[in-house]
């Protein structure tokens, strides 16, 4: 890798924009898609917002069993739109009546907010990795596909998704998290924001940090060949960023998990926190004493 590195084609890099963008595109539309129902985007007051379940199945009784073709048609688009509708509107079952759909739908409003958040700063990498796959190929070696080491990288934000999962049942269960999955106490939330701005400060924190402003010296030290070497590449990156950032992603417990303006916020801070090349220590102090400061308001 001393030769020196030419910039990837224009159909390359554009390859690598479009597919991050529907990436962004779906699931920032899931996601803004389940605040509409819950009323929890910012400055904007959803008025139709109802707890009521879709009931297209109790309007077959009216006409009996007498149907033509096109009735059939609209039931299948209602299923259809209703099984939709059950996604967005998907909300924490009240007591302990948890079925295997509701770990489901939550594991799955968890690995897609994870995508939505992380997939943006995770950008720079891809480019780099775009470079380097374009200048083997000028060289008549073997390249991979950019798309499958982002697959790898979220696969990590998905595992994470998975064991997040677990503590939000307990939460729900024992009282901590209402139905809206924000905070019962302000105990909890204050714990969660002043561990996040300890994190910060911890060695941890640092090393994980620097591998992930570092893509350049990461890809040099773990490339391997191929669209499965591509896939573990993201995969290891993704470990390092989960490491990064494991524990701000936790205040979404503080302040409420589908509180689309944190989540907004939190995408930021983790955006400019991966390129503060600049004041890496202090940017990331500041944030961790930010943090730890809010935390003790709440209880104080």
């Amino acid at each position: 890798m001393n030769d020196r590195v030419i910039q990837a084609p224009l159909k390359d890099r554009m390859i690598v924009y479009i597919g991050v963008a529907i990436v962004l595109l779906f699931s920032w539309l899931y996601i803004l898609g389940m605040g509409w129902h819950m009323n929890t985007i910012p400055f904007i007051n959803n008025t139709t917002m109802s707890m009521d379940m879709p009931s297209d199945s109790m309007d077959m009784k009216d006409n009996g069993m007498d149907m033509n073709k096109q009735e059939m048609e609209g039931m299948t688009m209602n299923q259809e739109s209703g099984m939709i509708t059950k996604i967005l509107t998907w909300m924490p079952p009240m007591g302990n009546m948890w079925a295997l759909t509701d770990f489901f739908l939550l594991f799955m409003m968890w690995a897609v907010m994870m995508i939505a958040m992380m997939t943006p700063s995770i950008l720079p990498m891809l480019m780099l990795y775009t470079t380097l796959n374009a200048r083997k190929k000028a060289h008549g070696q073997e390249s991979a596909s950019t798309m499958i080491l982002l697959a790898g990288y979220l696969s990590s934000w998905v595992l994470f998704s998975l064991f997040i999962t677990f503590p939000q049942y307990f939460l729900h269960t024992n009282g901590f998290l209402n139905m809206m999955m924000e905070p019962i106490h302000a105990y909890l939330a204050a714990f969660v924001l002043v561990l996040a701005g300890i994190y910060q400060f911890t060695p941890y924190k640092d090393a994980c940090l620097n591998v992930c402003q570092s893509p350049l010296s990461f890809l040099t030290n773990n490339w391997q060949d191929g669209n499965f070497g591509a896939f573990i590449i993201g995969y290891k990156h993704g470990f390092y960023c989960v490491g990064c950032c494991w524990a701000l992603m936790l205040t979404l417990f503080a302040l409420g998990v589908m509180n689309i303006l944190w989540v907004i916020v939190l995408t930021i801070f983790v955006l400019f926190e991966k390129v503060s090349y600049n004041y890496p220590l202090t940017y990331r102090r500041v944030v961790g004493a930010f943090l730890i400061i809010w935390g003790l308001v709440l209880v104080a």
